[in-house]
């Protein structure tokens, strides 16, 4: 209860609204014996050219003699414009209930622009009261109630000596006072996306088109150069790394490693041959290096060819 008294004595604050509404005999919370009260606020009462103007209307109730879902409100602000709906917010306190509506309004049109008085500009606003009803379930107002917005000044945001100064000068001002169009396009958004998406996939798939042969190639280079063939060519590549680099110790060990894949039956000559020139006094030039190695590749056909 006493937060309900504090909120009533804030809104006594503000003028009430003229009523029409039955008087209870058995009397209601919110005094005077009538079932509802409503008040209106501007925000700010004295505003500049352009800025956004906030409108309310508080309805306090009392729950015993009405049902707050059957309140309606009608407003009217013209030249002004609702940015937006309404916001609605409750508060309930026992048998109290406040429903507030909230507009944001604005006006950027000629018929708010300040006019010219003796000393400034400005233009003062009275709006039509707004009218809440308490509409009975078939849908048709039971009774209704008026509530009261107060003046509101709305003042140039060029103040006098700026312009006093600016019309000394000579200069002209424009002003665009119509709202902005709309933007408009030569191509729709959702026809331009899914153009985007097919010029996309297009180069895609030709992307794919002109780097599938080179990447073959490349693959197959590659496995060329990977592929290190049979153990007797491995072993010959390394002979013939060793005698080119002049390292002796490795070009005696390749030698064993020849003789050892040669194997006994498939070519003893050759395999001698190896084992006499891995542990020769002197180095084997040249001209023997390729020479054995062509003999050995020469043995090696054959046998391949025969197992396969």
């Amino acid at each position: 209860m006493r937060r309900a008294l504090v909120l009533l004595a804030a809104l006594v604050a503000v003028a009430p609204a003229a009523a029409t509404l039955p008087i209870r005999s058995s009397g209601s919370s919110v005094g005077e014996g009538v079932p509802l009260k409503a008040y209106a606020t501007l925000t700010p009462t004295v505003e500049l050219f352009g800025d956004v103007l906030t409108a309310k209307i508080a309805v306090v109730a009392d729950t015993k003699w009405v049902e707050p879902d059957q309140l309606r409100v009608l407003t009217q602000f013209a030249p002004y414009a609702a940015l937006q709906l309404p916001r609605i917010d409750k508060l309930h306190i026992g048998r109290f209930e406040q429903i507030t509506w909230t507009w944001r309004l604005r006006c950027l049109d000629a018929p708010c622009l300040p006019r010219s008085t003796h000393d400034e500009k400005s233009h003062v606003f009275r709006f039509p009261p707004a009218r809440i009803d308490y509409v009975a379930p078939p849908g048709e107002p039971s009774y209704g109630i008026r509530a009261y917005w107060p003046s509101v000044e709305v003042v140039s945001q060029v103040s006098p000596d700026v312009e006093h100064n600016l019309l000394r000068r000579r200069i002209h001002w424009q002003y665009a006072l119509a709202p902005v169009a709309r933007p408009t396009y030569r191509i729709g958004g959702d026809l331009l996306f899914w153009l985007v998406v097919g010029v996309a996939s297009a180069l895609a798939l030709a992307a794919v088109a002109l780097l599938t042969p080179w990447y073959t190639m490349l693959r197959n280079r590659r496995r060329a150069q990977v592929d290190p063939g049979t153990p007797l060519e491995r072993a010959l590549g390394v002979l013939k790394y060793a005698h080119r680099v002049g390292d002796e110790t490795l070009q005696r060990k390749a030698f064993e490693r020849v003789a050892d894949e040669l194997g006994v039956e498939r070519a003893d000559e050759l395999r001698l041959l190896a084992r006499e020139l891995a542990w020769s006094p002197q180095t084997p030039e040249d001209q023997e290096i390729d020479a054995f190695a062509a003999r050995v590749l020469e043995t090696e056909e054959p046998e391949e060819a025969a197992a396969v």
